[in-house]
C-alpha cells in the first residue's frame, strides 16, 4: 500500500470483515475519535471511509442502528456477503470475524489476490499472524502479505480500550513496512492506549487485555448483588461500583501500588479488613490466577472452532 500524501486528499478505505461485537466497537471508537477531532500520532495515516462486511442483513441493521444517518451516507458502507468486492476497493483490512471463520473467508475466490500488498490487521483470538500469512500463501503462491496481530477490547466503543500489538520477530522472512506499523498504531490509538508485546507473550496479553472486561463485569455483578441484598437500588449500586472501579484504576495508573492502596483503605480491625479477610479465605486471588490460565490455554483450537471446556470435579 502506498501511503498517500496528505495534500492529495485521496480517500482511504478501511474494510472490516464480519463486524461483530469487537469489530463494531473498534469502528464506533474510530468514528467517535474522528468526529471529536482527537489528535493522535499518525493522524494523516487514518482511513476516512469505512466498509463493514457482515454475513446477515440483520447484523447490518444492527450496525445501522448505532450510526447516525449522515455517517452511513458519507462514511460507512455496509456489505452483506460481498467480501471480495469490498476488499478490492480497500487500502487496509481488519479481520474481526470469529476465529474459525477466517479460513473460509480467505478462501473465497479472488480474496487472496485482493489482499496482496495491503495492510491486514487481525484481532482474532488464538490465530497467529503466521497462520494467516501461510494460509494466504497456500492460496496465492509467491504472494506478499503483511499481517499485524492486534488485541483491543470491547471498551474500544468508548475510546477506553487497551490494545496490544504484536511485534514481528527480527528473524521473520518478510519484515513489515514501517508505515504499516505506524498506521496500525494510529488506528488503535484512536480507541485507547496501545502496547507492544512479543509473539511469545501475545496470548497472555490477549487474556489480560481482551478477556478481563468480562472478569471485571463479574466483579461488579457480585458487588452490586451484595449491595442490592442490603437494600440499595441496582441502578445506584451499579453506578457507584463502576465509578469506584474506574477511580481505583486511575490511582493504580498514577503509580499507586495495589498493596499500598489496600493498606491505605483497610484500617486494622476495620470493616474493610473484614471484607478482605473474607476474600482471602475464599482464595479469590488464586481463582483469578486460575481464570487467567484457563482463558489463555483456551485460545488453542479457536481457529479450528474447537471450544475447550474445563472439567469440573
Amino acid at each position: 500500500m502506498v501511503v498517500p500524501n496528505v495534500r492529495e486528499r485521496r480517500w482511504r478505505f478501511w474494510d472490516a470483515f464480519y463486524t461483530g461485537v469487537m469489530g463494531t466497537a473498534i469502528l464506533l471508537g474510530v468514528l467517535s475519535a474522528q468526529a471529536s477531532h482527537l489528535k493522535t500520532d499518525g493522524a494523516n495515516l487514518l482511513p476516512n471511509r469505512f466498509k463493514a462486511c457482515v454475513r446477515r442483513s440483520e447484523w447490518a441493521d444492527g450496525i445501522r442502528s448505532k450510526l447516525p444517518p449522515q455517517t452511513l451516507e458519507s462514511t460507512v458502507a455496509l456489505h452483506v456477503n460481498d467480501n471480495v468486492a469490498a476488499v478490492e476497493g480497500a487500502d487496509m483490512i481488519i479481520l474481526a470475524c470469529q476465529p474459525h471463520l477466517f479460513k473460509p473467508i480467505l478462501e473465497e475466490p479472488g480474496m487472496a489476490a485482493a489482499l496482496q500488498g495491503k495492510l491486514i490487521m487481525s484481532v482474532l483470538a488464538g490465530v497467529t499472524s503466521e497462520e494467516i500469512e501461510n494460509h494466504l500463501q497456500t492460496i496465492l503462491r509467491h504472494g506478499a502479505f503483511s499481517v499485524i496481530r492486534a488485541m483491543p477490547n470491547i471498551a474500544s466503543a468508548v475510546q477506553a480500550s487497551s490494545t496490544v500489538l504484536e511485534a514481528r520477530p527480527p528473524q521473520h522472512q518478510q519484515p513489515l513496512p514501517k508505515h504499516f506499523v505506524a498506521t496500525a498504531h494510529a488506528i488503535f490509538s484512536c480507541v485507547g492506549a496501545v502496547f507492544i508485546t512479543q509473539p511469545v507473550t501475545f496470548s497472555i496479553c490477549t487474556t489480560l487485555n481482551g478477556s478481563t472486561p468480562a472478569f471485571f463485569a463479574m466483579v461488579i455483578d457480585g458487588l452490586v448483588d451484595g449491595a442490592v441484598a442490603l437494600g440499595l437500588s441496582r441502578q445506584e449500586a451499579t453506578q457507584m461500583a463502576a465509578t469506584t472501579m474506574r477511580g481505583t484504576a486511575e490511582l493504580i495508573m498514577s503509580g499507586k501500588a495495589t498493596q499500598d492502596l489496600r493498606y491505605e483503605v483497610a484500617c486494622p480491625g476495620g470493616a474493610t479488613m473484614q471484607g478482605l479477610r473474607t476474600l482471602e479465605e475464599a482464595r479469590t486471588r488464586a481463582v483469578w490466577m486460575d481464570a487467567m490460565r484457563a482463558s489463555t490455554s483456551g485460545q488453542s483450537g479457536l481457529s479450528e472452532g474447537i471450544m475447550v471446556q474445563r472439567k469440573v470435579a
